[in-house]
């Protein structure tokens, strides 16, 4: 099974950019703009750090990718584990709140408002540590919380303050604590 959004390896530079055109669609990407929205986007701020992050991480760096975890938190108020794993395109709208845990892999265009949650179900050792997966063009809205090693299918709207605790289909949507599928979601090609 291919982990979604992530079967190639896009350079720093393409993670970045990406990122800059979910800000920003009708924008040329460049490193001043990039540097430019740096200074008033603070997704954009967050996602250039956690791409630096990942970057470090994935060629041995951990150390380096650890304090880059540290800046997140203090400049932005997002905690990213080092080893979560992002495809193009993402999109924090607001990142503060954010927590998201070391083995969490995420796919191509996927959306974050405020205070999501993506972790383990259990962090005091009852169980082994499992992280989800979040499949492209999913969005997770305010305070979600995906937790445990399951599955979001892609296209998935996760409603405000839901709780998921199992696997989620491709195009539903899901809300509530614990989060039930309420709809599916019409996506055009």
């Amino acid at each position: 099974m291919s982990t979604p959004g992530l079967d190639a390896e896009p350079s720093f530079r393409d993670l970045v950019f990406s990122d800059l055109l979910r800000h920003r669609p009708d924008e040329h990407p460049t490193w001043l703009r990039v540097l430019t929205l740096c200074l008033s986007v603070p997704g954009l701020i967050a996602s250039v750090i956690i791409r630096a992050q990942e970057c470090l991480f994935r060629s041995g760096h951990i150390r380096p990718a650890s304090v880059l975890r540290s800046l997140g938190v203090m400049m932005v108020g997002a905690d990213v584990s080092p080893g979560a794993r992002f495809g193009p395109g993402l999109y924090l709208a607001h990142p503060v709140g954010l927590v998201i845990g070391a083995g969490v892999r995420v796919g191509n265009d996927v959306t974050f408002a405020g205070g999501v949650t993506i972790g383990s179900r259990h962090a005091d050792g009852r169980e082994p540590v499992q992280y989800g997966q979040i499949g492209d063009g999913t969005i997770l809205s305010a305070h979600a919380i995906v937790l445990g090693g399951i599955t979001i299918g892609r296209h998935v709207l996760i409603g405000a303050n839901s709780v998921v605790l199992s696997d989620v289909p491709d195009f539903a949507i899901v809300s509530g604590a614990p989060a039930r599928q309420i709809g599916r979601r019409e996506v055009p090609a």
